[in-house]
C-alpha cells in the first residue's frame, strides 16, 4: 500500500498560453508542463518520471489554483517539491531568483552558482526543469543574447518573455 508521500495529484487548467498539466505530491508542486500533445501521452510521460506504480488522482481545482498563481497574479503560497539531483535542485532554486522581466545567460547562471567549470551541467539542469514558469527557465538565454531553446519551442519562450515585459 502506497503512503501519502508516494501519491501524486494532477490536473489540467487553461492559461493564456494554452493548456497546462500540474502535478503535486504531499511535499508540493512537482511538475508543470504545457500540453503540446494529447493528455494521455503527457500523463504516461509524467508517470515514467514519477514511477509507473505511483498512485495518482485528478484534481483540476488544484491545477487551476496553480495556474492562477503563475499567470493571473493570485497571491497564494505554493509549496514546491524539487525532484532531481542536488546540483539540479541548486540550479532550479537559483533560476527562481531571476526576477520577472529580466533574463540572464547560462554563463551568468553558472557564475551565480560558483559553477563555471560545470556550465554544461548547468545547461542540462535548465533543460531538465520539470516545472515550467514556476521555475522560470524561459528567463535563461544564450551567452550571445539569442533567445535559445525551450522545451515547448522558441515561439512560446518569446511569448512568455513578452508577457513578462522582457522582450519587445
Amino acid at each position: 500500500m502506497a503512503s501519502i508521500d508516494d501519491m501524486i495529484e494532477y490536473g489540467f487548467a487553461e492559461c493564456r498560453f494554452g493548456e497546462i498539466i500540474v502535478a503535486r505530491s504531499y511535499q508540493g508542486v512537482c511538475d508543470v508542463q504545457f500540453l503540446d500533445f494529447n493528455r494521455m501521452e503527457t500523463i504516461h510521460q509524467l508517470a515514467a518520471r514519477w514511477g509507473v506504480y505511483t498512485p495518482t488522482t485528478q484534481n483540476d481545482t488544484m491545477a487551476n489554483t496553480v495556474k492562477r498563481v503563475l499567470f493571473d497574479g493570485y497571491d497564494h503560497p505554493l509549496k514546491v517539491e524539487y525532484r532531481g539531483n542536488e546540483f539540479a535542485k541548486r540550479v532550479w532554486r537559483e533560476i527562481q531568483q531571476v526576477p520577472r522581466g529580466e533574463t540572464i545567460s547560462y554563463t551568468e547562471l553558472a557564475t551565480r552558482l560558483d559553477a563555471l567549470d560545470r556550465k554544461a551541467e548547468v545547461r542540462e539542469a535548465v533543460m531538465a526543469n520539470p516545472m515550467a514558469v514556476l521555475i522560470p527557465c524561459h528567463r535563461i538565454i544564450e551567452d550571445n543574447g539569442a533567445i535559445g531553446s525551450f522545451h515547448w519551442g522558441s515561439d512560446l519562450k518569446r511569448a512568455l518573455l513578452r508577457w513578462e515585459g522582457t522582450e519587445k
